[in-house]
């Protein structure tokens, strides 16, 4: 297969994968929802925003050098393996000896159960983490994603038996577990094509890794804390379950650019490593890229802006309409992040995390002191804040990072950028005024789906053509299969 047909075979693969993992994930918020309370979901966000920033350090950054590497030595991958599992042991057992100073500068001593608990989860994770990424790096997505789809699966059925059960929190906690373990006896089982670590840990097969991923992990350690620095500032200054009505649209928001990104940052990242010396072919992927997240995005986000009543009401429930002006405001935050998103591709691919650290430490004069003032004015005020950053740094965001690796100009990134957007608004606003006589929401929302639907694609048709031609290109082999079964 030429390098074009297997990227869009690996990308066909994480479209499964990105819309079985969203539809498990909403249909877990719609469950859990109505069994939780706002106040283990504020819980749940304490817990995993402490998990997620440590987990930064779990891999040392080597996997990601480990696919943009080239040339990586039998030698070299074993201890490369060995360095993961450690990493993964001493961070388990960091957090269950701090795990109850973290409870007290949260202020709930609850918390120190739940991280211990789910300290487990880094030797988990790094148990199958290189198998997936050697899988990824040769662009093998079948098997990930088929094994990607099994693990949440078991995942979602704990975690929804245990709330069933009445154990409140842990049950999110359980299902987090199950998930990642699942994940890596599936990697072992079905990815790993035989390969067994040898044993051998050495510090020179390593060396020259760890200057690309201590780069890499700096970088995501000092991103991870600007992305996160809402839940931190969350967890010190509201009440708990004013945190859960804040975190979980700010969740499902994420699972929109979880389930859209992922299908071509995964795919872009091995591609723009393998053509990183030709600067052109790296502009053309990167543009591709964004056209495709931004025009999937688009859509998705500005239903959830003005669509947020009814959304809020069939997914979560009576008990959560504190939160439909908070999705209201982080669906647009949610569309313009997503639109920087594929930059880490760009990055990572040309092997530039260093340039990656040194904006996110730049951004460190920007977002906590904006995040702080508008914490002070509750979760609303953390929501416009957040919105706030991304408008500021749009522009800058081309200027330091896309333009010196890519040469994409600033018309071009814009146009790519913000057609979508403008789009999405000329198809979903007519089915916004139309739908908005019908008074049951079920049937108000399938109105304005079918609407919006059939405008943004037929709008895209003469005004945004590439991305229309790129999906069809994606799904020709499912039309293709349907024609031959008609026959």
């Amino acid at each position: 297969m030429t390098l074009k047909h297997r990227a869009f075979s690996a990308v066909r693969w994480t479209v499964v994968a990105a819309v079985v993992r969203t539809l498990m994930q909403l249909v877990q918020v719609a469950v859990l929802a109505r069994l939780l309370t706002p106040e283990d979901y504020g819980l749940m966000a304490m817990v995993t925003v402490v998990l997620s920033f440590t987990n930064m350090f779990a891999d040392m950054g080597v996997n990601s050098a480990y696919v943009q590497r080239q040339d990586v030595t039998p030698e070299q991958r074993s201890s490369l393996f060995w360095l993961n599992i450690g990493a993964g042991v001493v961070l388990s057992l960091m957090i269950l000896t701090v795990s109850s100073l973290i409870a007290s500068f949260f202020g709930d001593e609850r918390l120190t159960s739940l991280l211990m608990l789910a300290a487990s989860t880094f030797v988990l994770i790094a148990l199958g983490q290189q198998i997936r990424m050697a899988a990824e790096k040769a662009l093998n997505f079948r098997l990930v994603v088929l094994t990607e789809i099994a693990s949440i699966l078991l995942g979602f059925g704990v975690a929804v038996s245990s709330a069933f059960a009445g154990w409140g929190v842990y049950s999110l906690v359980f299902g987090a577990i199950v998930t990642t373990g699942s994940s890596s006896v599936l990697a072992w089982l079905f990815l790993a094509n035989g390969w067994r670590p040898m044993l051998r840990f050495k510090l020179d097969d390593v060396r020259s890794f760890l200057g690309f991923g201590s780069a890499l992990v700096a970088n995501n350690v000092v991103s991870h804390f600007n992305r996160s620095i809402d839940l931190l500032l969350g967890g010190r200054m509201l009440a708990a379950a004013e945190l859960g009505l804040y975190s979980i649209p700010r969740q499902i928001v994420l699972h929109i650019q979880g389930a859209v990104n992922p299908i071509i940052t995964r795919v872009g990242f091995p591609l723009i490593a393998q053509v990183q010396k030709d600067i052109s072919q790296v502009r053309t992927i990167y543009l591709k890229t964004l056209n495709m997240t931004a025009s999937t995005n688009a859509p998705l986000y500005i239903g959830f802006a003005f669509f947020a009543p009814e959304v809020v009401q069939i997914i979560l429930g009576d008990k959560w309409h504190g939160a439909i002006e908070l999705l209201r405001i982080l669906a647009l935050w949610g569309f313009i992040r997503s639109t920087g998103n594929p930059v880490g591709s760009l990055l990572m691919g040309m092997g530039r995390a260093d340039l990656s650290l040194k904006w996110n430490l730049g951004m460190l004069f920007v977002v906590p002191p904006m995040l702080w003032l508008g914490s002070k004015y509750g979760n609303l005020g953390l929501a416009w804040a957040l919105l706030g950053t991304v408008f500021i740094m749009f522009i800058p965001g081309w200027f330091i990072l896309v333009r010196p690796l890519c040469k994409a100009g600033f018309m071009e990134y814009c146009v790519t950028v913000l057609r979508p957007l403008l789009i999405a608004v000329l198809a979903i606003f007519p089915a916004f005024l139309i739908s908005m006589q019908i008074t049951n929401d079920y049937l108000h929302m399938l109105v304005a789906v079918f609407i919006s639907i059939s405008l943004y694609i037929g709008l895209s048709y003469f005004l945004n053509r590439e991305w229309v031609d790129s999906m069809m290109h994606l799904f020709a082999p499912v039309s293709s299969l349907f024609k031959k079964s008609a026959k």
